[in-house]
């Protein structure tokens, strides 16, 4: 049964009619991949409306962009502006903050001054692709909470998952002023390794536009055979002990 990434987030929101609800509802529970994007869009939704809740969201009723991005899917690649070799490059206004929460005037002003502290030590990346700041988060960082990392940047841990093989493997992102980076990483070998990563970025109409990356997080995911997302008890008891690889 194909199910669209819309017709999820309308399960996700109550949008459905109660027969289609429990049709979808049932191929999600037959189905470990579907079980996984509807956990992603649901932890989205609940970290939307935590932050509306706390005061930080922007103009009620207003759909938050990357939610509208989730729904269209990013189909355009990111168009390059033409260069006028004569001309001297105009100086480029501060890009507009990129966060899974609705904008506020002083989460925006958070976001310029970090922007010209880098960005969130990609530079400093080790071999697997993972900076020292995730590595620590992929440890002890429960789904659905957030953490600050050096530069301003904000990582998010999504859902947990066993892999095929056993190993617990972790979706998470990171989002900094205009850019915004999906992972997908596995305990593997005595370690975390990155198995997925794309970026998005912010162009100058308010859109997202694909950065980096092939696939998508749902490939990533089917590729290694993922679970249905483990439940905090299980994630708990899988950050708690020796995670299998």
């Amino acid at each position: 049964m194909q199910i669209s990434d819309e017709t999820l987030m309308a399960l996700a929101d109550n949008e459905l009619d109660a027969q289609t609800a429990r049709r979808v509802s049932q191929a999600v529970r037959d189905d470990p991949a579907l079980a996984a994007r509807l956990a992603r869009f649901t932890r989205t939704r609940e970290l939307l409306a935590q932050s509306i809740r706390a005061g930080q969201g922007g103009t009620q009723g207003a759909e938050d962009p990357l939610a509208a991005m989730i729904r269209a899917g990013i189909t355009k690649p990111a168009v390059k502006p033409a260069v006028k070799p004569a001309e001297k490059p105009a100086e480029k206004p501060a890009p507009a903050n990129l966060n899974r929460r609705p904008i506020l005037a002083a989460a925006a002003s958070m976001a310029i001054a970090a922007i010209g502290l880098g960005w969130w030590g990609w530079s400093n990346r080790l071999p697997d692709g993972l900076s020292v700041p995730e590595l620590a988060a992929l440890d002890s960082l429960p789904s659905g909470e957030s953490r600050m990392l050096d530069a301003g940047a904000e990582l998010t841990m999504i859902a947990s998952f066993r892999s095929a093989a056993g190993a617990l493997c972790r979706e998470f992102e990171t989002a900094q002023a205009a850019r915004t980076r999906i992972v997908l990483a596995c305990h593997e070998s005595g370690g975390w390794h990155e198995r997925f990563a794309a970026t998005a970025q912010q162009d100058a109409t308010g859109g997202y536009q694909p950065a980096s990356g092939e696939g998508s997080i749902d490939d990533a995911l089917a590729q290694i055979g993922a679970s249905a997302p483990l439940t905090p008890e299980e994630e708990a008891a899988a950050l708690g002990g020796n995670p299998p690889g």
